[in-house]
C-alpha cells in the first residue's frame, strides 16, 4: 500500500506544473552557477600555476647575491585550486591564496579574493551548494505543503481514511514519494559534480570521486530532511495556507536569520585575537622568549656561549665556520617557534568557532550542512590551515638551506660571500599533496551528525503525526 501510494504521489507531482517549473529553476540555477564556478575555478587554476612558474623563474634567475640577502628576497608559493570549488567555494573568498616567504617571519596570506568584492558578497557567491543550501529548501516547501493539507480541504483526506487506508501508509508513502521527486530535481546538481569530478586531472590520494559522493548524500539528507517536516506540517496544519506558513517561517530561521545570528553569538562567546593584539603579542615573545624568561638576546648570547665551548674556542672568528650562518639558523628556529605558536592559537581559535557553528546546526540544519559540506568540498577553514602550516614548513626548510650555504661556505668575517644559480636551484619547488577523505570526514564528521540527528528527529516527527491525523478527521 505505502509504495502505491508513493508512486501515485509521485506521477501527480510530475504532472504538476509547478513541479516541472521547479525543475527548471533548478536546472538553470545549477547549470549556470557550475558553469561560471568551473570557469573561474579554472582560470583561477590556471593563473596560479602560471605565477607558481614565474615566481620559480625568478627565483632561479636572481643573480649573484649573500644568501641570507636571498632570504629576504623571498619567494611566493600558492594554493592549488581545490577540486570540487566549483560546486562550494566555502572559506576560498576569503582567505588569500598566496603566502610570501621570507627569513625572519612568517606572514600572512594575502590577495582575498573578497576583498575586491561588492557589499553583495555578504550573501555569498552563486554556486550550487547556495542553490542547494537556501533556494533548493524553499521550492520544497513551495511543493510539499499542500500534501495532506490540501488533501483535507478537499475533503479527500476523509474518504481515503474510509476506504481503509491507513494514517501512517498515506503518511509514508507521501514522503517517500515525494523524496523520490527530490532527488530527480537533484538530478542536475549530481550531473554537475560528476561533470566537475570527471573532468579533474588525476590526483593520487586526493579521494575527488569519494568526496563528490559524500556531498551527493548529504545534499539528498539535507532535501530528505525538508520533505519530511513539510510533510510533518501538512499533516498536523487545518490548511495548507497554515502550513506553508509555518514552513516558511523555518525556512526563513534556517536559511537567513541563523547564519547572522549564529555567527554573531559565535563570535561573542568565542572572540578571535584582534590583529593589533596579535602583532603585540607577537612581537613581545620575540623579544622575550615564548616563557617570558629567556629573551632573545639572553638566548643567543647562551648559544655563543656554548658552540664556543663545543669547539674549544674563545673568539667566534676562530670558529672553523661562518658562526654568523649558524647564529642566524639558531634565531629563525627561535622565532619561527614563536610564529607557529601565536598561528597555531590563531587558527586555534577559528576552528572553535567554526565548530561552534556547526553544533548551532541543533539549532539550524543549514548551518551543520554547510561545515560539512566545505569540508567534502576541500574549501574549508581546515584545508587552509594545512596549505599555511605547509608553506611554513617549506619556509623553514628554505631559510635552513640559504643560512647553512652561508655557514658552510662564507669564509669567517668575509661579508662579500655571494651565492649563485646552483644554490638557488636546489631549493625544491613548494607542492601541495591534496588531502585525503579521511581528513575531510574528520572535518565534515560533526556537522554530518547533526544532519543525522536532524533527520531522526523528522522521522520520529512522522510517527506521531499518523495519530494525529487520524483524530483530526475521525
Amino acid at each position: 500500500m505505502i509504495l502505491a501510494i508513493a508512486k501515485r504521489e509521485f506521477v501527480d507531482a510530475w504532472r504538476d506544473g509547478r513541479f516541472r517549473l521547479a525543475a527548471l529553476l533548478v536546472l538553470a540555477l545549477i547549470g549556470a552557477s557550475a558553469l561560471l564556478a568551473r570557469a573561474q575555478n579554472e582560470r583561477s587554476r590556471t593563473e596560479r600555476e602560471a605565477a607558481a612558474r614565474l615566481e620559480r623563474e625568478n627565483w632561479v634567475n636572481q643573480g649573484e647575491k649573500n644568501s641570507h640577502s636571498a632570504g629576504h628576497y623571498g619567494i611566493h608559493v600558492f594554493k592549488p585550486a581545490a577540486a570540487l570549488a566549483p560546486f562550494d567555494r566555502g572559506v576560498e573568498p576569503f582567505v588569500g591564496p598566496v603566502a610570501f616567504l621570507e627569513a625572519h617571519r612568517m606572514n600572512q596570506t594575502a590577495f582575498l579574493p573578497a576583498r575586491d568584492g561588492t557589499a553583495m558578497r555578504r550573501f555569498g557567491d552563486l554556486s550550487a551548494s547556495l542553490a542547494l543550501q537556501v533556494l533548493f529548501p524553499l521550492i520544497i516547501v513551495l511543493l510539499c505543503h499542500g500534501t495532506l493539507a490540501g488533501e483535507r480541504e478537499r475533503g479527500t483526506l476523509r474518504q481515503l481514511l474510509a476506504l481503509g487506508v491507513t494514517p501512517r501508509a498515506l503518511v509514508a508513502g507521501k514522503a517517500i514519494g515525494l523524496f523520490a521527486c527530490t532527488l530527480l530535481l537533484l538530478a542536475p546538481a549530481a550531473v554537475a559534480l560528476a561533470w566537475i569530478t570527471a573532468d579533474t586531472p588525476a590526483q593520487p590520494g586526493a579521494d575527488i570521486t569519494t568526496r563528490a559522493v559524500a556531498l551527493a548524500a548529504l545534499y539528498s539528507g539535507y532535501s530528505g530532511l525538508f520533505v519530511l517536516l513539510s510533510v510533518a506540517a501538512s499533516a498536523l496544519a487545518r490548511s495548507a495556507r497554515s502550513a506553508l506558513a509555518a514552513l516558511l517561517g523555518l525556512w526563513a530561521f534556517n536559511c537567513i536569520l541563523a547564519p547572522r545570528l549564529a555567527s554573531d553569538l559565535v563570535h561573542a562567546a568565542l572572540p578571535a585575537t584582534k590583529l593589533a593584539e596579535f602583532d603585540a603579542a607577537v612581537n613581545a615573545d620575540l623579544q622575550m622568549g615564548l616563557d617570558g624568561h629567556d629573551s632573545r638576546s639572553e638566548h643567543m648570547q647562551e648559544f655563543t656561549r656554548r658552540t664556543l665551548a663545543e669547539h674549544g674556542k674563545s673568539r667566534i672568528e676562530e670558529l672553523p665556520f661562518n658562526f654568523q650562518g649558524l647564529a642566524m639558523l639558531e634565531g629563525e628556529r627561535f622565532s619561527s617557534a614563536v610564529w607557529q605558536h601565536h598561528f597555531g592559537r590563531l587558527f586555534d581559535q577559528f576552528e572553535r568557532q567554526d565548530r561552534a557553528v556547526a553544533r548551532a546546526g541543533i539549532a539550524a540544519p543549514l548551518l551543520a550542512v554547510r561545515h560539512a559540506s566545505m569540508a567534502f568540498a576541500g574549501t574549508d577553514l581546515a584545508e587552509h590551515r594545512r596549505f599555511a602550516l605547509a608553506a611554513e614548513r617549506h619556509r623553514n626548510e628554505f631559510v635552513r638551506v640559504l643560512n647553512e650555504d652561508l655557514m658552510r661556505n662564507a669564509p669567517p668575517g668575509d661579508h662579500r660571500y655571494t651565492a649563485g644559480r646552483e644554490l638557488w636551484e636546489s631549493l625544491p619547488e613548494f607542492r601541495l599533496a591534496p588531502s585525503g577523505f579521511g581528513d575531510a570526514w574528520s572535518t565534515a564528521r560533526e556537522g554530518a551528525l547533526v544532519l543525522a540527528g536532524w533527520l531522526v528527529a523528522a522521522l520520529a516527527l512522522l510517527l506521531v503525526v499518523p495519530a494525529r491525523l487520524r483524530g483530526a478527521d475521525a
